[in-house]
């Protein structure tokens, strides 16, 4: 193979600043996301064992890490209430019946009401979607305090961190 051949024909670099991010059940945070991640993963392996050796073989179950988010808390914190209130119609603290009038509100899209999917659209330099990230059932582990201190100055900024869980994601080009 010569060098030639091993030139990538596209020689733009990443950037860490063009993307959009949408969850199905929670429109608000659209806007308002400041950073998210493309989850690791691990595949592990599977030893098998021989007289005088082990050998490793590829493992066939794929673990995702979290999908991590960071977004900034509207005035009106509907950013974070909407994902307050996907908790609340998961575990329901009050009852079932606030868990189901929760969920209902939530989920006019997903049939499945503790789910939702998202969506990350990596964007080009020139602002043009260059590929998709697509996460099959979500569901939030974590949401961060909202932390008020008058130390602070008015223009700072409060942003909150929430974790989700995934089944799977899957790339989609615009190709």
């Amino acid at each position: 193979m010569t060098a030639l051949l091993r030139t990538p024909q596209n020689n733009n670099l990443l950037q860490p600043t063009k993307f959009l991010m949408a969850f199905d059940r929670i429109p608000n945070v659209q806007y308002l996301c400041q950073s998210v991640n493309i989850p690791g993963m691990q595949l592990g392996a599977a030893p098998i064992n021989f007289p005088g050796v082990d050998v490793n073989a590829p493992g066939t179950k794929m673990q995702y890490n979290q999908l991590n988010m960071t977004f900034t808390v509207d005035e009106a914190m509907k950013s974070w209430q909407d994902i307050h209130s996907w908790f609340r119609s998961i575990a329901a603290p009050t009852g079932s019946d606030e868990r189901n009038r929760l969920a209902s509100l939530q989920s006019k899209k997903s049939g499945i009401k503790s789910y939702s999917d998202a969506t990350l659209t990596v964007l080009s330099a020139l602002n043009n979607p260059l590929f998709r990230v697509r996460y099959y059932n979500c569901f939030p582990i974590s949401l961060s305090d909202i932390q008020f201190d008058t130390k602070l100055s008015a223009d700072d900024i409060i942003t909150s961190d929430a974790i989700f869980m995934f089944d799977y994601f899957d790339f989609e080009t615009n190709a």
